[in-house]
């Protein structure tokens, strides 16, 4: 298991671990000539790039084949307006399948979530205003980071919630947006998840624990 290095700022320790990571900054330099002004890859890949550091685990030029899709998030209003956020999201993901073809990407567009949700669950929720309180919602603390290339391409993190928890191996439920993520779907996650399997470090509280 990695010791977390005193003394080193914990956003410095995870940029560390994804500099050393080279599939992660492959699909970082892939994103990049998007050109959008705010973006980031987040949640399962850096979640996963960060913990398999901690667990001594060498990265290599492929992810793990326990991690799935390549979540890459960004926030752009102007395509909610004409409502075309679907296929300009469709036309970014084969953009960016073009450009690095092992990469299964999902992208999304968090300034149409509420579109989307309204559709999916018909239950309107308001409209997340910047990328970051989209972030901040997603459904385990340790999984609200994200990191991007900025213009000078030098990483950059976003952590709304901080990076405690990702650094401590620890996963508990994110209640701060519990109408868009119950305690029931944080609990059905873990349960199909499995991540224990595969980072036997991590621990792992239910959502009736006090946070």
């Amino acid at each position: 298991m990695h010791d977390i290095t005193l003394g080193i700022a914990q956003d410095e320790q995870v940029k560390g671990f994804v500099r050393r990571t080279p599939w992660l900054m492959q699909v970082l330099d892939a994103v990049r000539p998007q050109g959008w002004v705010s973006w980031c890859i987040g949640a399962g890949a850096v979640r996963c790039a960060v913990w398999e550091a901690l667990h001594g685990r060498a990265a290599g030029a492929l992810p793990p084949s326990s991690l799935g899709d390549i979540d890459v998030v960004y926030f752009d209003a102007r395509e909610v307006e004409p409502d075309h956020w679907q296929s300009a999201q469709a036309l970014a993901r084969q953009q960016l399948q073009d450009r690095l073809p092992w990469a299964r990407w999902e992208v999304v567009n968090q300034a149409a979530v509420h579109c989307w949700y309204r559709g999916a669950t018909g239950q309107p929720v308001p409209p997340f205003v910047s990328l970051e309180q989209a972030v901040a919602s997603w459904p385990e603390v340790a999984t609200c980071v994200g990191v991007y290339l900025d213009a000078r391409d030098e990483l950059q993190l976003v952590a709304p919630l901080g990076l405690d928890d990702l650094l401590a191996l620890r996963v508990r439920y994110n209640s701060s947006d519990a109408g868009r993520v119950s305690a029931a779907v944080y609990a059905e996650r873990m349960a199909c998840k499995r991540w224990q399997c595969e980072w036997p470090g991590l621990k792992i509280e239910s959502a009736s624990q006090k946070q």
